[in-house]
């Protein structure tokens, strides 16, 4: 019972800091939201296609993939030799590839917006997302399953 209980307060103490984190990432998309708002509040269509067609989902997804990445490299330097270096090898050339796709969109937004464009960086903006919460899990267990040994 006692250690059911410390590991529920383990997982809310992780999942603070995962929400912790993420409140930094909402900051720049709740200023980009709110002026698009005000700068095209002609019409809610205007501010839609405006929030589409600009390129800072893309700038925003490749931050977030980035930081994954990083977090997940200091874990992988706290681990040492108990990493297999072929799983975070793999794990890596994923990151860098969406990464890299982010900053490609981003290019393309910039150089010929268009609306498949614009919903294809938000997408892949929500993916940078999800990958930021499971990243930030992942790499806090495997931080405490180094501590707990």
């Amino acid at each position: 019972m006692i250690s059911s209980k410390n590991e529920n307060e383990e997982k809310k103490s992780m999942m603070a800091d995962i929400y912790g984190e993420a409140i930094f990432l909402a900051i720049p998309v709740v200023a980009l939201i709110f002026i698009t708002a005000v700068k095209n509040s002609i019409s809610f269509g205007a501010i839609l296609s405006s929030l589409l067609l600009t390129s800072d989902w893309s700038i925003m997804s490749s931050v977030i993939f980035g930081q994954c990445a990083y977090k997940m490299a200091r874990v992988v330097t706290i681990l040492g030799p108990k990493t297999d270096g072929r799983r975070y090898a793999h794990y890596l050339a994923r990151r860098i590839f969406l990464i890299t796709l982010s900053l490609l969109i981003y290019a393309a937004i910039v150089f010929a917006p268009n609306l498949y464009l614009g919903s294809i960086q938000i997408i892949l903006f929500f993916c940078s997302i999800f990958f930021f919460f499971r990243d930030s899990a992942s790499a806090y267990i495997l931080l405490n399953r180094i501590n707990i040994k």
